[in-house]
């Protein structure tokens, strides 16, 4: 999972409280208010990001494939190709493409199946009479490639869900009496041919729908797995909801911590902190399935697999989260789905599941692929079930544009903190061109230092004109002044 472009690395020091901001070529974007100290007439939009129109781009085709094919699992460029490896309904299957868009499922002549060679890695029935057996494997989480192992045969890494059911002993896993529960992690030379490292590399995390992610400021993989959590105030805003007493289980996300992803910070059963769960802003009965966190520019941005539990009315579908330190989480906006299920006679109708890897770029575009489902999750007890397939499809934005700031033709203002302007011109990713931006700097007393001249234009990337006479403004403390006309920001930056 090495660096790809758009993501940077963060600094971990944290900045005085009245230091100015740094505004560099590190893009400060519109997710939360780090960077304003005060809007007039201004409204935070997210933006959803866009399904391809091809979705499904892998579905299961062959009678031995059964019914799903499903993120779960990872999709990857490596050499030149995408790679993904995938949740099917024999176990873990491979495919490949040169676009990843058109998908092709190889014969890896490892498992047959009624005498027809498979695309299957690893069966969920087992393979524990094999040299290869994996032990405990239960589902997979995702598979990367390693850039900082040194041993060939471990140059990929898989991570799975081990679980030992009739189990008696410490080591049980306190949501799952009888269990025990882990992360398991496998290696590879080629992604295809798999060896166990270890079934209990950690057990602070107890469930599916685990991710992780490179921290590059921390030089560290840090993983987001499932435990459960119940908030004090949630419990009580929630006490008498009779569905939410009786279905709502606390799923969480909590964290550590690896240098190299088989030796973790925190090791025993529920020993991790929280660091996503739900609140009282959400429906009663929502729980947090999953969370995948990817460094981006400046922020942290997380993925939240909301899982929606109402009485008619279940699904799982995905929100936005931002954060500084890749610690503290908060949900953005009015909590608005960043890829919402589909609507009726959609290939994801009802429960959708995240990739574990950061969204690929391509081109300007950031594309997320995802696992959608035609079924509900239980506890649904009604008509409208669904049908069991799920497939998987991306989505995408174009780079930056997950949240914007926006004012209609009566215009708005934004105000930003003190920034400390590091490079020579001001840059705006902005969606202004049938409306208009205007940029003031200020000096700390509020006097004008420097007026934009008019920006009229939608594009990635606008770099700000100032008007003649106006001075140089590289390495000085100001606070700018934005004001919007039918027009949205989504970052700006300085180089």
């Amino acid at each position: 999972m090495s660096l790809l472009p758009f993501f940077v690395v963060l600094p971990l020091a944290a900045a005085e409280a009245d230091a100015p901001v740094v505004l560099n070529d590190v893009r400060q974007l519109f997710l939360d208010d780090h960077v304003v100290a005060g809007m007039e007439n201004v409204a935070r939009t997210i933006h959803p990001a866009e399904k391809f129109e091809g979705n499904p781009v892998v579905w299961p085709e062959a009678d031995w494939e059964g019914t799903m094919a499903i993120t779960y699992g990872s999709v990857i460029q490596d050499d030149g190709k995408y790679r993904m490896w995938y949740l099917s309904t024999p176990g873990v299957s491979y495919a490949e493409s040169e676009d990843g868009i058109r998908w092709a499922k190889p014969d890896l002549g490892l498992f047959k199946v009624d005498g027809h060679g498979t695309n299957i890695i690893r069966r969920r029935d087992g393979d524990e009479d094999s040299p290869n057996s994996l032990g405990y494997f239960y589902e997979i989480f995702g598979v990367f490639k390693d850039p900082r192992e040194t041993d060939p045969n471990r140059g990929y890494k898989m991570g799975f869900l081990s679980l030992q059911r009739d189990y008696s002993g410490p080591r049980e896993d306190p949501f799952h009496h009888g269990q025990r529960r882990g992360l398991g992690v496998a290696g590879s030379p080629d992604g295809i041919h798999w060896i166990l490292i270890d079934n209990w590399a950690t057990e602070a995390i107890c469930d599916g729908a685990t991710h992780w992610m490179f921290d590059p400021a921390r030089e560290k993989y840090v993983l987001y797995g499932r435990t459960k959590h119940i908030a004090p105030e949630v419990a009580a805003a929630w006490k008498g909801d009779a569905w939410a007493d009786k279905y709502f289980w606390g799923r969480s996300v909590a964290r550590v911590e690896s240098p190299d992803f088989v030796h973790w910070d925190l090791k025993d059963p529920a020993s991790a902190p929280v660091v996503m769960t739900s609140d009282v802003d959400d429906p009663p009965g929502t729980g947090i399935y999953s969370m995948l966190v990817f460094p981006y520019e400046s922020v942290y941005i997380g993925l939240v697999q909301r899982f929606y539990n109402r009485p008619g009315d279940v699904f799982l579908d995905v929100q936005l989260a931002v954060s500084h330190d890749g610690i503290q989480f908060g949900r953005v906006g009015d909590r608005t789905p960043f890829i919402p299920c589909g609507g009726v006679g959609s290939w994801d109708r009802f429960n959708n599941s995240l990739a574990t890897n950061p969204p690929i770029p391509v081109g300007n575009e950031l594309r997320f692929y995802y696992g959608g489902r035609t079924y509900r999750h239980g506890p649904y007890q009604g008509e409208d079930k669904g049908e069991s397939g799920g497939g998987v499809g991306f989505a995408t934005i174009q780079r930056d544009r997950f949240v914007s700031l926006g004012a209609s033709f009566d215009g708005g203002t934004i105000t930003t903190n003190p920034l400390r302007l590091d490079g020579a011109t001001l840059h705006l990713n902005a969606e202004a061109d049938f409306g208009e931006i205007a940029v003031e700097a200020l000096d700390g007393s509020g006097e004008v230092l420097a007026k934009s001249t008019p920006i009229s234009d939608d594009q990635l990337d606008i770099p700000v004109e100032w008007e003649e006479g106006a001075p140089a403004l590289q390495g000085q403390t100001v606070k700018l002044r934005i004001s919007l006309r039918n027009a949205l920001l989504f970052a700006l930056w300085c180089e």
